[in-house]
């Protein structure tokens, strides 16, 4: 535990970080200093004062300590009381777990499936809109593959192909790329929109559960402090 010294010490060290003036000058005048010798400089301001000066700071403490100790015994009960909460849910809820495990592995194990499950593609997510080239070569294809051409030969000839068109030649592909691109960052735009809708929504009622929680579990630590001073009794 800090002396009442180093109490008030600190005090008005905060106390001059938050008004910026006392500690902006200090900071001006070394600008290379630490936290630490900032905090050392104003230490040595702090001896000189009169004890006069001292006393609004030390009428302060007093009050600046109670709210602090209150904050965090009001914490300190929050996390007691989510753990026992925690602790009692998982009580009876082992047993549903390892049934639903058992029933999991029973239907992997009949269905042969082993393997663990890929992510699934959102159907709602835009397309990747098609390139200028894979438009020409979707289009060639089409004529290549009723010649009997290999996939090997067909991209060979789109290649060439493609490399010696025209800039008038390929224009029209271009337009239509183009045209399908600004589609897509417009789609885009808009998926984003909803995905982020979902996930604020999805933040809002996890607060929601978290506050309940809370309180389920404060009340069921008051009713074991009740008990346990019934018992003293």
């Amino acid at each position: 535990m800090a002396s009442p010294e180093t109490q008030l010490h600190l005090l008005f060290f905060i106390h001059v970080k938050e008004k910026d003036d006392e500690h902006g000058m200090v900071k001006k005048e070394n600008p290379k200093a630490e936290l630490s010798e900032v905090a050392n400089i104003l230490g040595t301001k702090w001896k000189a004062l009169t004890p006069k000066d001292k006393k609004s700071y030390e009428e302060k403490y007093p009050i600046e300590k109670a709210t602090y100790s209150k904050i965090m015994d009001n914490e300190k009960r929050e996390s007691e009381a989510i753990k026992l909460l925690e602790e009692e849910q998982k009580q009876k809820t082992s047993m549903e777990l390892l049934e639903q495990y058992m029933q999991f592995k029973q239907e992997a194990e009949k269905e042969g499936d082993y393997k663990k499950n890929k992510k699934e593609k959102d159907p709602l997510k835009p397309k990747q809109p098609e390139s200028a080239y894979f438009l020409f070569m979707k289009e060639k294809t089409v004529a290549l593959i009723a010649e009997s051409r290999s996939m090997v030969e067909i991209a060979k000839i789109c290649g060439e192909e493609w490399k010696n068109m025209t800039d008038k030649q390929n224009a029209g592909y271009e337009q239509v790329a183009k045209k399908k691109n600004k589609q897509y960052t417009q789609e885009i735009d808009v998926y984003k929109q909803i995905k982020e809708y979902e996930v604020g929504n999805a933040k809002k009622e996890e607060d929601e559960l978290l506050k309940v929680l809370k309180q389920e579990a404060l009340q069921l630590l008051k009713k074991k402090e009740k008990t346990k001073t019934v018992i003293k009794v």
